[in-house]
């Protein structure tokens, strides 16, 4: 309780107006970030859109395709600005992307942050694809960078993890939580705060919690912000 306090009165201190904590916040990331007051989060994990229009067609009962997922390179130009106004000094950013968009992606990441890393998420299944034009998909990429210096914490990892695909069981694009859970102890502290502006289904948040972080999430689908608070709830109950 008193290091929340301790965050709370800082975040009030620097801007007034403030997120929740430990909330999923329905609305426009770039909206909502206005609140969040300079140099208050000490981490972001986040997994954007890959401005693919993406859809799978594998599946059964098919997902909608993601918003702001078709040729919006302004929301990730203007994301990742905001993400370094609100960062502390001498702290990390995760963010996922593709090898499609890879370019675009880093070239706007370094106008901002140092890029220490392109770390390769092995996701030990393909996907599919062109069956019979192209190799099989088997990873996405995840830029990690600094603003400032970041120093690890624990052991120093390779920057190719492997991971188990989750099956996508509650969003199109969901991320394993035992990856998520490495990136955060790897770059923050107990009761430090954790940012996901485009969190989908809480998997962000989850494991913050199940590692001694907050969190502030932001989503802008009312069907994932709803999946969120209920994975959120059960995991607190198990706890």
């Amino acid at each position: 309780m008193k290091a929340l306090n301790r965050v709370l009165f800082i975040m009030q201190k620097a801007g007034g107006n403030m997120l929740e904590l430990n909330k999923i916040h329905h609305g426009d990331c770039l909206e909502l970030m206005k609140v969040v007051p300079n140099k208050s989060i000490d981490l972001i994990v986040t997994d954007p859109p890959y401005l693919m229009n993406y859809q799978s067609n594998y599946r059964k009962v098919k997902y909608n395709r993601i918003a702001n997922d078709k040729d919006n390179k302004d929301l990730i130009r203007q994301s990742i600005e905001e993400a370094y106004r609100v960062l502390k000094d001498d702290s990390a950013i995760y963010m996922f992307c593709s090898w499609h968009h890879v370019d675009f992606f880093k070239s706007e990441f370094e106008k901002h942050f140092k890029l220490k890393n392109i770390i390769v998420w092995n996701k030990n299944n393909t996907s599919m694809g062109d069956l019979k034009g192209s190799y099989a998909p088997k990873h996405e990429f995840v830029l990690f960078g600094h603003k400032g210096r970041r120093l690890l914490e624990g052991f120093r990892h390779p920057d190719v993890l492997d991971a188990k695909r989750t099956g996508n069981n509650f969003h199109p694009t969901e991320k394993p939580i035992e990856l998520l859970e490495t990136f955060i102890k790897t770059s923050s502290k107990k009761n430090d705060v954790v940012l996901d502006m485009f969190i989908g289904s809480g998997s962000t948040a989850i494991a913050a919690l199940n590692t001694g972080r907050f969190f502030i999430g932001i989503e802008k689908e009312k069907e994932y912000v709803d999946i969120a608070n209920e994975r959120i709830n059960q995991s607190l109950a198990v706890v």
